[in-house]
């Protein structure tokens, strides 16, 4: 038998370790290394974990912004960190996270003459990999006095990952921990309600909208921590306005940043309850702003066509307003409203009232029978208002409470008009036992709903012996 010669392993990098990491002697740089064979014996973990990794190191020269990068597939990538310290009581450097297989924060702020450490941790798809490593200018419009110029109807670019948040910038109050900041400012040539928003959907910046000529006299005007919906504010044509976008550390980003004249808005009634309602009903109206920029109402009016109003509410969300109408009829619901900014806008709806109700107006049995004996009883329905399709029921009440159907018929009841409906029942034992029989009739709209089910039932007595 020929012995089998044990399989050749290559050699791990040689920045598999701490000690052995790669000097990056000037940016921008570059470097490919094979991961397939890297060991991750006492690693640190703060952005990830990893089974292969490498280590790379830098000393900044001066202060400035640097960001790392590998050449995979968004969902291939390894997590690169970035540390300063010595092996066993290495800090991590904040922003410098790229997850794996994407997203995280690869733009931070180095110091000069300190040494960052660069994890690049693999698990997966080790294998061959490139890291890159570049300087990255502070973004211009960093601080407040070299805000940028936001004109409307365009897209205007930036990049919080190499910027700061200067002393004294103020707080807004959907914000409270971004670390990073870019500032534009807009001087309108004309009187107007405007929005601005990220363009990025998936882009988690607060943007906020000031008035003032100094960090310090800054006023707040819209604060918003989502691209899904614009700030929004109204402005005087000469006064210069200013736009921050921010975020923190993981979110800041590269986007794009756009200002436009402010949709507008149509308050509309959104639901009616119940949607066929009659007069014996209290209608509710939903009202909805109307607003393509996701702002509530702040105050407006309901008409509800019969010559009577109610005011709308300011309430988070959709309002509600209620009414009753005195009369069958078809009505023109008109929603006039507006927003804290100052946009205004109404819209008309139709509405009809239809009352459908009918009586059961009187049940007759016998007041008297024996066991085994067949009595009629007749049920009278009277309709009003409309003609109906009824269906009218006779139920016999038992012991225990609980009734039993014992006869069902359907009718078409007139327009003012009684109809009579015979039924037969035929007296038992268990009548007998309880001394009398308990006759429930009760009618009901066959396919629609009564609007005054209140006088939809009668009950009758029979002695039974």
């Amino acid at each position: 038998m020929t012995a089998l010669a044990p399989a050749a392993h290559a050699a791990p990098p040689s920045n598999d370790d701490f000690d052995g990491a790669t000097t990056i002697s000037s940016l921008p740089f570059k470097s490919t290394v094979d991961t397939a064979e890297a060991t991750a014996t006492d690693d640190p973990t703060y952005c990830d974990w990893g089974t292969n990794s490498v280590w790379f190191r830098y000393t900044a020269p001066a202060d400035g912004f640097v960001r790392m990068a590998t050449d995979r597939p968004e969902d291939e990538k390894p997590a690169i960190s970035a540390y300063t310290g010595t092996r066993g009581a290495l800090t991590w450097t904040p922003g410098a996270c790229q997850h794996p297989y994407g997203g995280g924060s690869t733009t931070f702020a180095v110091t000069a003459g300190t040494t960052y450490h660069f994890l690049l941790q693999d698990r997966r798809f080790a294998g061959p990999v490139e890291f890159a490593l570049e300087l990255v200018p502070r973004s211009v419009n960093d601080d407040f006095a070299a805000a940028a110029p936001l004109p409307i109807g365009t897209d205007v670019a930036g990049d919080p990952g190499p910027a700061t948040f200067e002393a004294g910038e103020p707080r807004s109050l959907c914000d409270r921990l971004s670390t990073r900041s870019l500032w534009y400012r807009f001087t309108p040539d004309r009187a107007g309600i405007f929005a601005a928003q990220v363009t990025q959907r998936t882009n988690s910046a607060a943007v906020t909208v000031y008035r003032g000529t100094a960090l310090g006299t800054l006023s707040e005007l819209d604060c918003l921590n989502s691209s899904h919906d614009p700030v929004v504010f109204a402005a005087t044509p000469g006064e210069t306005y200013y736009v921050r976008v921010a975020n923190d550390i993981y979110g800041a980003e590269p986007l794009t940043l756009r200002l436009e004249d402010a949709p507008r808005i149509t308050p509309t009634v959104s639901w009616v309850l119940p949607a066929a309602p009659g007069v014996f009903d209290e209608v509710r109206f939903g009202i909805d702003s109307g607003d393509p920029a996701g702002r509530w109402l702040a105050g407006g009016e309901v008409h509800f066509g019969d010559g009577t109003s109610a005011p709308i509410t300011a309430v988070p969300g959709q309002a509600e307003v209620r009414h009753r109408y005195a009369a069958d009829g078809e009505y023109q619901v008109t929603i006039t409203g507006y927003t804290a900014d100052g946009r205004t806008g109404n819209s008309t709806t139709t509405l009809n009232v239809e009352t459908h109700d009918v009586t059961l107006a009187a049940v007759k049995a016998p007041a008297a029978a024996k066991v085994g004996e067949t009595g009629q009883v007749e049920v009278s329905v009277t309709g009003t208002r409309y003609a109906e399709d009824v269906v009218v029921e006779l139920l016999r009440r038992r012991a225990d409470g609980y009734h039993d159907v014992v006869g069902t018929v359907r009718r078409h009841v007139a327009v003012n008009s009684t109809e009579v409906v015979p039924f037969s029942y035929t007296y038992s034992a268990n009548d007998a036992a309880l001394g009398k029989a308990t006759l429930k009739a009760r009618v009901r709209l066959d396919g629609r709903t009564d609007d005054n089910p209140a006088d939809n039932e009668r009950v009758a007595e029979t002695t039974v012996s």
